[in-house]
């Protein structure tokens, strides 16, 4: 796994990116709308769950946790 505020430049707007949304008692859910995105990115500032996302490239795909969450609320509009 990975971390996102490692990379250089994080598509976090891309709709190739898939989010995922994991909290402490293992309930994980996908993330698609902008509505979902904004209720992870609260759930995530309070401490009540992370936020992953899969970044595919050409020959692999990637975990990344998301660790910048002003940048996931900022990039995604939220």
């Amino acid at each position: 796994m990975r971390i996102a505020s490692e990379e250089k430049w994080f598509p976090y707007a891309s709709k190739l990116v898939c989010y995922i949304e994991v909290t402490p008692a293992g309930e994980v859910r996908q993330i698609s709308s902008k509505s979902e995105k904004r209720e992870a990115a609260v759930n995530a500032f309070a401490g009540k769950s992370q936020i992953y996302a899969v970044w595919p490239g050409q020959w692999r795909s990637d975990l990344f946790l998301i660790d910048d969450l002003e940048a996931f609320s900022e990039k995604n509009s939220l």
